[in-house]
């Protein structure tokens, strides 16, 4: 691989991708945590309202009474505050229900029917009291399901639209790597095929020099040739070509950070040996850490390449040391 931003691109990607997995990873694990009981919901302790509401339907307050009373044993084990409020407060109802019953009996067999009346009508009140509690804590619970569930289909709907766009995200980095794969390709095709060009016109050179006969006329061909080959390369290598020559001549690195992509790009064609030691023997370098090796290379000091990047000597000694830790061992 020849051009190093895309070798730097590549990198990225990778890291984008090693991110997005980590990302989705962490989404799935978040949605599946989702489920968990959150403070102050319901802890299931065996139904015993809903067992003790149906024995109360049907009259049975005495057993729907111990129901409750071990409703309220199960819920302070597990400390479930709101099902022991329920229990507590449906068994002191079925209580009074059960006690107005017994005082009604009471008065009937003494005869007084106005007392027993009035028992009749307290426990007739209780039992309505103790319908509509039970009603409204249905209405509770059944606006409790759907909130959550809303909130579920909320959570798991935006799970789904992250997810989307971390597969989109995914997709994108795939095409963009397979472009910039073919146009990789296609650029190393044609450099290869201008440094096939160049060197066969340079043997027919050699060969007709040796010879004894006169070829100015064709070698003249072929030399210019060879110049617009190569006139050919250094255009398609850009705005590097211009640094490195500036860089030469002891001037100072352009400050656009285009141009010492620029540079790095060209390096990387041109001192394509170097360069690929240099992808393999590092781990994840900087445009600016490429910059210096190649300064370094091009037989720079520290002093000079400071006075060539408008740093402090301390900024070099600082990259130059960071290199050294990329270094693979």
């Amino acid at each position: 691989m020849k051009y190093v931003v895309l070798l730097h691109v590549r990198m990225k990607y990778n890291r984008l991708i090693r991110m997005t997995v980590f990302a989705t990873a962490l989404l799935l694990i978040t949605g599946c945590t989702r489920q968990e009981q959150q403070p102050g919901s319901i802890i299931p302790t065996g139904n015993h309202y809903e067992r003790a509401m149906q024995l109360c339907e049907r009259n049975h307050y005495a057993e729907a009474e111990l129901i409750l009373k071990e409703g309220e044993l199960a819920a302070a084990a597990t400390d479930n505050e709101l099902e022991l409020r329920k229990c507590q407060e449906t068994r002191y109802l079925v209580a009074r229900i059960l006690n107005a019953t017994i005082q009604q009996h009471d008065f009937e067999l003494l005869h007084d029917h106005e007392k027993a009346a009035d028992m009749a009508q307290f426990a007739t009140l209780a039992k309505d009291l103790l319908q509509h509690t039970y009603e409204q804590e249905k209405i509770a619970d059944l606006q409790h399901q759907y909130e959550q569930q809303a909130a579920d289909r909320r959570h798991y709907q935006l799970l789904a639209y992250l997810f989307g766009l971390l597969l989109l995200a995914i997709l994108m980095v795939l095409v963009i790597q397979h472009f910039n794969r073919r146009r990789m390709e296609q650029y190393d095709s044609i450099l290869d095929l201008n440094a096939q060009t160049i060197e066969r016109a340079q043997q027919r050179i050699e060969v007709l020099s040796l010879e004894s006969e006169a070829h100015d006329k064709e070698i003249n061909r072929l030399n210019d040739k060879i110049t617009s080959v190569r006139r050919s390369t250094h255009e398609r290598l850009g705005r590097g070509k211009e640094v490195f020559d500036i860089i030469s001549a002891g001037g100072k690195l352009p400050p656009s950070a285009d141009d010492e992509n620029s540079l790095i790009e060209y390096y990387s064609v041109s001192n394509y040996a170097t360069f690929h030691e240099w992808t393999t023997g590092y781990d994840h370098l900087t445009a600016r850490l490429y910059t210096y090796l190649i300064l370094q290379h091009m037989g720079k000091q520290d002093d000079d390449i400071a006075q060539i990047l408008c740093i402090s000597p301390s900024a070099v000694r600082s990259i130059k040391s960071r290199v050294k830790a990329r270094k693979k061992s």
